[in-house]
């Protein structure tokens, strides 16, 4: 596929999504969220993707959003948040399978929302996210104000978003909303590592484990518990499920293509 602001990579099972306008630090044109909207269906779709990446050319994640943009088919702010950016959300967070925010330097604005709507995010040690909204006289969006809030409960969440202050790489590991931290020029090759790791696991457990942890954060402890029984009792003696019990007692490696 052709993009004119992403580059998409599938390769061994994974689907690496790169913002590519690197002189404007990534930020989004009205492009871009095209781009990365058909992008994220595709791999959505794509049944022998199993795990996705995204991250950004040059020296960032991105900007968020492109400032000097001056001409859009855009009819509100609140048309391009529920047109452009909206399905890249729920493709990210409704995909059956792992995203991972590989984050190698700013993640700002928007685009904080975004590497924080990714499953899992690994960090470059410069890198940050950034609720920057307050310093143009407006509010976060993208569903940032939900999830800083979930992450860093209500009061720090709050401090740094009218702040705009910088929540570097080693306090997202404290604050658990990165799960690795290192060095910019390991970034790419620790992804790549992680991602073919995760791959060559179980994709009904991949899947599954998403979908019920994050309808987890709206959902009582019995509501959770029924849900796990249900998808248990389905996927229970499944081809997979034999695969990787035979796999278990045989001392190799399953095989779940």
């Amino acid at each position: 596929m052709n993009f004119k602001t992403i580059t998409l990579k599938k390769v061994n099972r994974i689907g690496v999504i790169t913002l590519n306008r690197p002189k404007v630090l990534n930020a989004f044109n009205e492009q871009l969220i095209w781009d990365l909207q058909e992008a994220t269906n595709n791999l959505r779709e794509d049944d022998d993707i199993r795990v996705v990446v995204i991250t950004g050319a040059g020296k960032g994640f991105t900007a968020g959003a492109d400032l000097t943009q001056s001409e859009s088919t855009w009819t509100s702010i609140k048309d391009s948040l529920n047109r452009g950016f909206l399905p890249i959300f729920k493709n990210i967070m409704e995909m059956p399978k792992p995203v991972i925010g590989s984050i190698n330097g700013p993640a700002a604005g928007i685009g904080a929302a975004i590497a924080m709507a990714c499953d899992l995010r690994i960090m470059s040690e410069n890198a940050y996210i950034l609720s920057v909204f307050s310093n143009i006289a407006i509010v976060p969006d993208g569903g940032l104000s939900w999830l800083l809030t979930r992450y860093m409960g209500y009061t720090k969440a709050f401090e740094y978003a009218i702040e705009a202050k910088k929540i570097t790489a080693d306090e997202c590991i404290n604050f658990g909303i990165a799960n690795k931290k290192v060095l910019l020029e390991d970034l790419e090759s620790e992804t790549m590592a992680w991602a073919e790791r995760l791959a060559k696991r179980a994709p009904q457990s991949l899947s599954n484990t998403k979908k019920i942890m994050r309808n987890a954060l709206e959902k009582t402890y019995l509501e959770t518990y029924a849900e796990e029984a249900e998808i248990q009792n389905k996927i229970f003696g499944n081809d997979q499920n034999k695969e990787a019990i035979k796999a278990f007692f045989e001392k190799r490696e399953p095989n779940f293509d």
